[in-house]
């Protein structure tokens, strides 16, 4: 009779510890995506809502005091990143009638688009402006 046990508990554990740090290496490397890039996209459009309604206001108070004859000029506050990231905002009139604000981030795959109805018409604002400055100009003049 021949006593085993001596050398099958090493290797039971030597077998359950590497089948352990294998599953954890995998659920770690497969997390990335759910515990960083889903939170970080986010918080990301939180922002870019923020930025959104911020021009979008500062549209609504130019078409409440712009002159019939005249110009207007006032400064746009906007981050210089998001989340470390730079993105893109741009004016145009969409539909003849409503006013359109674009924010694009390349880098985190994000487009979001804010209309402003009805002030298209009478005060049609067109431009890009990029971030990485937090203070832009925006003009207009009838």
């Amino acid at each position: 009779m021949k006593e085993e046990t001596a050398a099958s508990y090493p290797f039971e554990y030597i077998i359950i510890s590497g089948m352990s740090i294998l599953f954890f290496v995998t659920v770690i490397l497969m997390s990335k995506s759910m515990l960083i890039d889903q939170p970080t996209r986010i918080t990301a459009e939180g922002q870019f809502d923020d930025v959104g309604n911020n021009i979008g206001t500062k549209l609504v108070d130019f078409y409440l005091i712009v002159p019939t004859n005249g110009s207007l000029n006032t400064t746009l506050d906007m981050p210089p990143d998001i989340n470390g990231h730079e993105y893109v905002v741009s004016l145009s009139v969409a539909n003849q009638t409503d006013q359109r604000i674009t924010i694009i981030a390349s880098s985190l795959n994000i487009n979001v688009s804010y209309t402003i109805n009805g002030i298209g018409t009478s005060i049609p604002i067109t431009g890009t402006t990029y971030s990485g400055q937090s203070e832009h100009k925006l003009k207009y003049r009838s």
